[in-house]
């Protein structure tokens, strides 16, 4: 199961850097929470629960960000969890801003299917991008 597992976040990846996001939401549990920390004026920070505001978080990224580069650099498995480091670079679209971040994120899968994301990276820097 865990390389399966692994297989699932790893093709996830593959359908995002694609721009497949019928694909990337068809990975994920109907009872997905996906949970984001940053300051509150940043669009795409907070918690969304279901496929549905998901999808939503996505289209705020893909409607404020211009993604320089999104890179997943190693993977983690571990039972029914998979653990990904990886490092992005960003412009933010309402301020012309950049910024450069690693990042842990954290997933948990239920039946083959993504249940929980936890994103964890320097907020302030992305904060410091949004604001004006």
């Amino acid at each position: 199961m865990q390389n399966n597992n692994q297989q699932v976040i790893e093709q996830m990846y593959s359908d995002f850097a694609a721009g497949d996001i019928p694909a990337v939401l068809s990975l994920f549990h109907k009872d997905v929470v996906w949970i984001r920390a940053g300051a509150p004026f940043i669009p795409f920070s907070g918690t969304f629960t279901g496929i549905e505001e998901v999808m939503k978080m996505f289209e705020i990224q893909h409607a404020t960000l211009n993604m320089k580069s999104f890179v997943p650099q190693k993977f983690c498995t571990n039972e029914d969890s998979v653990i990904v480091i990886g490092h992005d670079e960003a412009e933010v679209k309402p301020t012309g801003k950049s910024y450069a971040a690693n990042w842990v994120q954290a997933f948990t899968l239920k039946d083959g299917k993504i249940i929980n994301v936890q994103v964890f990276m320097d907020t302030k820097m992305i904060a410091d991008a949004f604001e004006k």
